[in-house]
């Protein structure tokens, strides 16, 4: 465990654009068109298709508020869906420099992307699925990382 002074991270806002570099937020985008469709009944949008031997879904309960390490998935991206309380995700393309992001909606990390997702309050739990063929990586952080609004 890191003992030097924790980097404390304000949490930005979950948008597509702000959160491209890292992924993608499960919503259809205005460029997106529905696979199956039927009128005035629903819209049916794939929008994650990954080859894999099968999927695992997962159930995160949180009760830290501080990072010491990150983690990645070299081979295989990973959704995040929140389902009670409050989190954020912090990211990075490179194991350092994090940003953090408030996890309000479903996203989808891309493969890759270095991680950990911390409680911002409360007891919060997110619905995690993976590709069986899931690799675990996991990279030391300088500083551990808090978030706060300040």
């Amino acid at each position: 465990m890191t003992t030097s002074k924790p980097i404390c991270l304000r949490p930005l806002e979950l948008t597509q654009a702000a959160f491209a570099p890292f992924g993608r937020i499960l919503e259809p985008r205005a460029d997106e068109a529905p696979e199956v469709s039927a009128e005035g009944s629903f819209d049916f949008y794939v929008l994650l298709g990954v080859e894999s031997g099968g999927w695992q879904i997962g159930y995160l309960g949180l009760q830290t508020a501080r990072l010491d390490e990150l983690e990645c998935h070299p081979r295989t991206p990973e959704v995040f869906s929140p389902l009670r309380g409050e989190c954020a995700l912090v990211v990075s393309v490179d194991g350092k420099d994090p940003a953090a992001f408030r996890l309000s909606r479903p996203i989808v990390l891309n493969a890759g992307v270095w991680h950990g997702v911390i409680r911002l309050s409360g007891n919060p739990t997110v619905l995690i699925a993976e590709n069986n063929d899931v690799a675990d990586e996991f990279v030391p952080l300088e500083r551990p990382v808090v978030c706060g609004e300040g």
